[in-house]
């Protein structure tokens, strides 16, 4: 949804107070029709919500408040948060995706996938597992990587990955796994080259090898 000052104005008076009345919403150099245009707009979408003669934000509009930048009256980019499975076999060799699609098209990583809203992080890596590799395990929590991509002097990713390491893998049927998004296959770290790497995952994969135990956590600056 693309906002109007309007709304933004709306929005921004109701992150600030609780609730609000029609006059105390609406500035003064705005058209009755106009405003409510644009106020009717925000309840369509779901964002505000009318009670006892005043306006609030609803559920989904708090969440929105959330992003929305007091200062700039914007939404505000936010990191984004992963699971990341770690995955060996009895060669030696790790479990890593080849991505079919952008942003990250033809490198490879780990498997992994972004948290659902409301998801637990275990729920997480079982499924992205599954779906990625139509692989299951038991699944034990290794530690966290934040990885912050610069391209140029502009940070153009932001990312907190949690690491899994799957033990006792054992195959799932096939058909949740997407083809169409990435390519499970099996290889040593040392045939694959950084440059062949989603950015932060050649680092997350060398900070595996080096510490076969215990918890990991670190935070990367990487080129892009």
């Amino acid at each position: 949804m693309t906002l109007s000052w309007i709304q933004y104005h709306i929005l921004l008076e109701l992150t600030q107070h609780a609730r609000r009345r029609y006059s105390q919403l609406r500035p003064a150099d705005v058209e009755g029709n106009l405003f409510m245009y644009h106020l009717n707009g925000l309840m369509k979408e779901n964002l505000v919500e009318k009670t006892d003669h005043a306006y609030r934000l609803s559920a989904k509009g708090l969440q929105f408040a959330g992003t929305l930048s007091l200062k700039t009256g914007k939404t505000r980019q936010q990191p984004k948060i992963l699971t990341a499975i770690i995955a060996k076999n009895r060669e030696g060799h790790y479990l890593f995706s080849r991505w079919h699609r952008q942003p990250n098209i033809d490198l490879v990583s780990f498997p992994h996938g972004m948290l659902h809203y409301g998801e637990k992080l275990a729920d997480m890596a079982a499924r992205e597992l599954a779906e990625k590799a139509g692989l299951q395990a038991a699944l034990m929590h290794r530690g966290e990587v934040y990885i912050r991509g610069v391209h140029g002097k502009v940070i153009d990713r932001h990312m907190l990955v949690h690491l899994f390491e799957a033990q006792q893998v054992e195959p799932e049927p096939q058909g949740r796994q997407r083809p169409e998004v990435s390519e499970p296959f099996w290889a040593p770290l040392d045939s694959l080259q950084p440059g062949q790497f989603v950015p932060g995952f050649y680092e997350i994969a060398a900070l595996v090898q080096d510490q076969p135990k215990g918890n990991i956590f670190a935070d990367l600056l990487v080129e892009i």
